[in-house]
């Protein structure tokens, strides 16, 4: 069955257009346009650039024509849902939109089982979604096991967001949205890869604000040497529209800003907000590599230890690794937990002795 479904896909990347020309040479690709007096074809020139030519009829030997619901079909994308699904919107493109549009368009097309199939499957996550369900790097977290966990679950599901917006070079989102860990999960074990993470992504944003910063100069002076040359009322309409630009800027600042975030957007052409984001990236990377000094890692590994060691009667151990933790890392959420269970520990071993010197004593005095 595997094999079949590789060969299946395989066959898909393969099917395209092409013509055959006259020296036998064959072009495939995309055919654009198809007209009496030639071929207008897309198609790569080299492994990465595309390129488009028109061949005369008479240099065409043979023209092989995908059919259109293939290229329906390719058109449809990936229908496989990522390992990561934390809304409905990838299931709700296929399910509402682009199936059913294939469908009711070819209706005789030999995919039309493994689109039903497909439509299915989205359904069902869909519906897992919608009832509060959650995939994490492939692996489903149902509604419950999140409530009863809320913290270290959500925070978890918050930072597959990060990843995610890193990913999608989304540096703003990214820096925004660890923001909203730090300050709602500030003990889940998920912040020290949060930490390194907003590291990263400062270095991407300052790299976005060098670039910014060098043009403005550019365009400073421009501006500048413009106003210069300028009649006066021309020269009055630059700095009013200068004015304006700026003052556009500013709004833009408050309005990214309405939320409590301390990170706003870079914008090229106001030298006060690229000052201002620039003070920002300095001081949040300063305080973000100070914080990743804190053992959070060595913290997490000893309360993990005092769990692993509660669950095994331990107590010795157990208290040791949580006196540990809460000394490398003192705000870790797990600590309250585990001073819970070893509490609940020690009491029964504690009244165990306290029994054995009753009865010891008890012993001598008879």
């Amino acid at each position: 069955m595997v094999l079949m479904v590789l060969l299946a896909a395989t066959v898909r990347v393969l099917q395209a257009d092409s013509i055959t020309l006259n020296n036998g040479k064959i072009i495939s690709g995309e055919i654009l346009s198809d007209s009496p007096d030639g071929i207008l074809i897309e198609y790569y020139a080299t492994s990465t650039i595309k390129d488009q030519k028109t061949f005369p009829r008479d240099d065409i030997v043979s023209v092989v024509k995908e059919p259109a619901d293939e290229k329906g079909f390719k058109a449809l994308g990936n229908l496989v849902s990522p390992n990561t699904l934390l809304d409905t919107s990838f299931c709700d493109e296929l399910i509402m939109k682009k199936i059913p549009q294939f469908l009711n368009k070819y209706p005789y097309s030999k995919h039309l089982a493994e689109l039903r199939a497909t439509l299915s499957t989205l359904e069902g996550e869909r519906d897992r979604l919608r009832v509060g369900d959650r995939k994490i790097d492939g692996i489903w977290i149902n509604a419950d096991e999140i409530n009863s966990d809320n913290y270290q679950l959500g925070a978890k599901i918050k930072y597959t967001e990060i990843k995610q917006q890193a990913l999608e070079k989304n540096t703003l989102g990214a820096l925004q949205s660890c923001e909203v860990l730090e300050k709602s999960y500030p003990g889940s074990v998920v912040m020290p890869d949060t930490i390194d993470l907003a590291l990263n992504q400062c270095n991407q944003l300052q790299a976005t604000l060098d670039k910014a910063r060098c043009d403005f100069d550019v365009l400073n002076k421009r501006r500048q040497k413009a106003i210069e040359l300028a009649p006066g009322d021309q020269a009055l309409e630059i700095k009013n529209a200068i004015e304006a630009e700026n003052q556009n800027a500013k709004n833009a600042i408050q309005n990214a800003l309405a939320d409590g975030s301390k990170f706003f957007p870079v914008f090229p052409n106001n030298k006060e907000a690229l000052d201002a984001l620039q003070t920002l990236i300095t001081s949040e990377t300063a305080r973000w590599t100070l914080l990743s000094k804190t053992p959070m890692r060595d913290g997490i590994t000893a309360s993990k230890n005092c769990a692993a060691a509660v669950a095994q009667g331990d107590l010795k151990t157990a208290q040791e690794q949580l006196a540990l933790s809460e000394k490398l890392w003192p705000v870790n959420a797990e600590n309250a937990k585990l001073n819970h269970l070893v509490e609940g520990l020690a009491k029964p071993q504690t009244a165990a002795e306290a029994a054995k010197i009753k009865a010891a004593a008890e012993a001598t005095k008879k």
